[in-house]
């Protein structure tokens, strides 16, 4: 019988992820899995997207040094590096980052072949060495052109060893101007250079750059014990620095590569500055390893507390060295036992942080399907709704998708499971959710009803009755708005039960039964005016911009401008709920021609500094709303649209259509998504009014009201448009308290 899982330390990994590697010394100290794993993909030199779950999870439980690994390897890291090409193409800086760290940690020293960086190597590695240049990164820079060095074409070569020479002069320049410092400045850039240059000149650079800086460190010390040798502060830091953390960041730099004999070795030549826990720990995993010794010297690796004052030890720049080097022994912790949860965990969580989530869930596989443990299982749903997340933060729905189908066996082990958080209703309606918002209606509505099937949860009905009465069918849309409402969630979450009472007035309205639709629009704001007092931080803000629906609901757009602004104040450094605040302030104007307010929504939201992604559509709204009323151009809207008009993603196509640089048919013609052919559609009926042709327009709104985008703004738009005076009620609003 396998033993109980470690679950404080399975939480802490949700919270703060380990990092990422494997593989480990020579043969005869691999060590034997305990559990043998079995392949769930093809060794080969080339991995699709589909396989690349399975894929990552097999490179992770091959043998080290073996035929099958090198393989794996290559093909793994050549998929990983047409990512981060993308990524980089898309703008998406932060993701491309950390993908290629991801697929660089993956890779130990001597490994890295020129064929494992793939067709798209080369462009991953140009876009990143210049990233890192203009970001003065000197580390990351330098090991980036040092691997494109080996791949660029000759005539290019002269060029990179160029900068190569720039970035060794900067880093000397820079280090600053005590021996101290500039000992402290080289080891750190050495550092961070072997954190994403597997090479072992790169590791050799680190640790001698490392050995001096302890060296250095010594010397200070003993000339102020010996002679009294003061030294300034700063100088005095990095002394500290080095002999505190030391003997920790030697043995990491060999503990990156999963090389336990490496390690112990180093750390022996400064054995007098090493913590002992750490020494244990290595010399454990050398007697003979196994997961639970490897799974020791993983935490042994987290910043120690310091015991005399109740600190954490500063390791400062070479914090992240501790994280990577720490999940390389995770990551061997899991190669000797899959089945064991907590390295599953700390790599399953990893992967999420490293741009390749989708392999999250199949990590976990095996460790669901040995314990059988409602706790385990409900971390690893949780993880596996991390991942989704992170994809559809990063616009990538497809890996949405390859992260819902490589939790397949993890779903299917919580089925026969009760009483865990969050169950698989959660994930099956998470999944419905991104379908709907994706404009996949038929998909969204499989999903749903899974969830469905499993928990009564009132988020869910109330996303099937959104779909209902999109095909037609109120009178199946009825049952469910009101099952919802007596919903645990909705019954807890005054937000969610004051939607379904907003959905439900909606429907009535859109009847022909304005009497009807007045009591659940009450109902919701009496409801919302009472959670507001006890609302805080994002609650309030979401609070205050549902009271603002239900009073232009009303008719009383005033006061729904003044819930808005409160809003705005309740979340002010909340750019999620700023960005959705502004959407509601901008759109609502842009519907009442109020070229004002519009701008004034643009303005705020380029002081908060909003994604590209939420203010290209304010600044479309304000220079569509200045065409329709022949005023003068707003410098701020014409030079948000310009400069994302070369925005290779959709979203440079809106920014193309409202900068003049890209027709309406033409924005129709290039969009792929149902979500892509609704926005066009609807910038394509505004397009319509502008031209004089009203016809038109009314034609082009009903079938934006009718398309699968029934989650996007311009549907809502085109609703209350097309609704005209009907889209509003009329007073009296009810007295419910509000300012």
């Amino acid at each position: 019988m396998r033993r109980a899982a470690n679950l404080g330390l399975l939480f802490f990994v949700l919270g703060a992820p380990m990092a990422l590697a494997a593989c480990g010394p020579p043969r005869d100290r691999f060590g034997r899995p305990s559990h043998g794993a079995e392949r769930g993909s093809v060794a080969g030199s080339e991995v699709s997207e589909e396989a690349f779950a399975a894929a990552v999870r097999d490179l992770l439980t091959s043998e080290p040094s073996s035929r099958e690994r090198q393989l794996r390897l290559q093909g793994v890291v050549g998929r990983q590096m047409a990512r981060v090409s993308s990524r980089y193409k898309a703008k998406d800086r932060d993701r491309a980052v950390s993908s290629l760290q991801g697929a660089m940690v993956l890779v130990h020293a001597g490994e890295l072949k020129r064929e494992a960086l793939g067709s798209f190597g080369y462009e991953a590695l140009r876009s990143a060495s210049e990233d890192f240049a203009k970001q003065g990164d000197e580390g990351r820079a330098r090991a980036s052109y040092e691997m494109l060095l080996q791949i660029a074409p000759p005539q290019e070569r002269a060029e990179i060893k160029a900068h190569l020479d720039a970035i060794s002069v900067w880093t000397r320049d820079t280090a600053g101007g005590g021996v101290m410092q500039t000992a402290g400045a080289l080891e750190a850039a050495a550092v961070t250079r072997h954190l994403l240059e597997p090479s072992r000149e790169a590791r050799d650079e680190a640790l001698a750059r490392t050995m001096d800086f302890v060296e250095k460190a010594s010397a200070v010390r003993n000339a102020r014990r010996v002679r009294g040798t003061q030294v300034t502060r700063e100088e005095g830091l990095e002394a500290i620095r080095a002999l505190d953390t030391g003997a920790t960041v030697l043995s990491a730099l060999y503990l990156r590569n999963a090389d336990a004999q490496g390690a112990r070795a180093a750390i022996e030549k400064v054995k007098e500055i090493a913590r002992p826990e750490l020494l244990r720990a290595l010399d454990a995993v050398l007697s003979g390893p196994n997961s639970d010794k490897w799974l020791e010297l993983a935490r042994m690796l987290r910043p120690p507390v310091r015991q005399a004052r109740g600190e954490e030890e500063d390791f400062g720049r070479d914090a992240e060295l501790l994280r990577m080097a720490s999940f390389a022994a995770a990551a061997e912790a899991y190669r000797l036992d899959p089945a064991a949860p907590e390295p599953a965990s700390f790599v399953a969580a990893m992967l999420v942080d490293l741009g390749m989530g989708e392999a999250a869930p199949a990590v976990l596989a095996d460790a669901v399907k040995a314990q059988r443990d409602p706790r385990i299982l409900g971390l690893a749903l949780a993880i596996t709704m991390q991942a989704m997340s992170r994809a559809v933060e990063a616009e990538e729905p497809d890996s949405v998708r390859r992260t819902f189908r490589a939790a397949a066996p993890v779903l299917a082990a919580a089925d026969v499971q009760n009483k865990m958080q969050p169950g698989p209703a959660r994930v099956y309606g998470m999944m419905g959710e991104i379908e709907s918002r994706e404009g996949r209606l038929e998909d969204a509505r499989t999903f749903l009803n899974a969830a469905a099937a499993r928990e009564k949860a009132g988020g869910v009905l109330l996303a099937l009755a959104r779909i209902d009465w999109h095909d037609g069918k109120a009178k199946d849309a009825e049952p469910r708005l009101k099952a919802a409402l007596v919903a645990e969630d909705a019954l807890k979450d005054p937000g969610l039960r004051a939607e379904v009472l907003l959905f439900s007035s909606d429907i009535m309205r859109e009847q022909g039964d304005p009497k009807g639709a007045r009591k659940p629009l009450s109902d919701a704001l009496r409801d919302l005016a009472k959670a507001r007092s006890t609302a805080e931080g994002d609650d309030r803000a979401r609070v205050e911009r549902m009271i603002a629906r239900a009073l232009d609901r009303f008719g009383a757009f005033s006061s729904g401008t003044k819930a808005l602004e409160r809003a705005l104040e309740a979340a002010p450094r909340d750019k999620r709920q700023t960005a959705a605040t502004l959407g509601q302030f901008v759109g609502r104007a842009f519907v009442k021609g109020d070229l004002s307010a519009a701008r004034d929504g643009l303005a705020r939201g380029l002081t908060a500094e909003l994604p590209r992604e939420d203010i290209v559509y304010y600044a479309l709204w304000v220079r569509l709303l200045e065409r329709q009323l022949k005023a003068t151009a707003d410098s701020s809207a014409d030079r948000v649209l310009t400069e994302a008009a070369s925005d290779p993603r959709w979203v440079g196509r809106v920014a193309a259509f409202g900068a003049g640089k890209l027709r309406a048919l033409d924005l129709v013609a290039a969009a792929q998504t149902p979500t892509q052919k609704t926005e066009a559609l609807f910038y394509s009926a505004i397009d319509r009014r502008l031209a004089g042709d009203p016809k038109g327009e009314a034609d082009l709104l009903k079938q934006v009201v009718r398309s699968a985008g029934i989650d996007l703004m311009e549907v809502a738009l085109a609703r209350d448009i097309v609704s005209g005076a009907r889209a509003s009620l009329g007073g009296p609003v009810p007295e419910v308290g509000l300012p």
